[in-house]
């Protein structure tokens, strides 16, 4: 997918996460989110093609943005991308909502 072809609006960020798959837990860094995905950094970075839980601190005081699954589709140095698989409605709108604070701002 070419950044063209892309629909979804992108926010560059630094958002402290927490991400987890089954055997371990990790601290990162957001660097840029949609409501689709987001790219992260880490010191220890999960592999392509494994899944994860994340934990996104939007910053606003309430809980941080839950993802329930997400996808490793690419890592390149210290930085991952993540494809948003699984995240409960509530979620999700936490998110947009977000995304869309950032727009107005931007």
């Amino acid at each position: 997918m070419t950044r063209e072809s892309r629909k979804v609006q992108w926010f560059a960020v630094q958002l402290p996460c927490e991400f987890w798959n089954n055997e371990d837990k990790s601290d990162g860094t957001v660097l840029n989110l949609s409501a689709q995905g987001c790219a992260m950094t880490a010191e220890y970075l999960p592999s392509v093609s494994t899944y994860v839980s994340l934990d996104i601190d939007l910053l606003n005081g309430e809980e941080p943005a839950n993802i329930e699954l997400a996808g490793v589709r690419w890592v390149f140095e210290h930085r991952c991308g993540l494809e948003f698989i699984r995240v409960c409605p509530d979620m999700l709108m936490k998110l947009k909502a977000f995304a869309l604070l950032l727009e107005h701002v931007s």
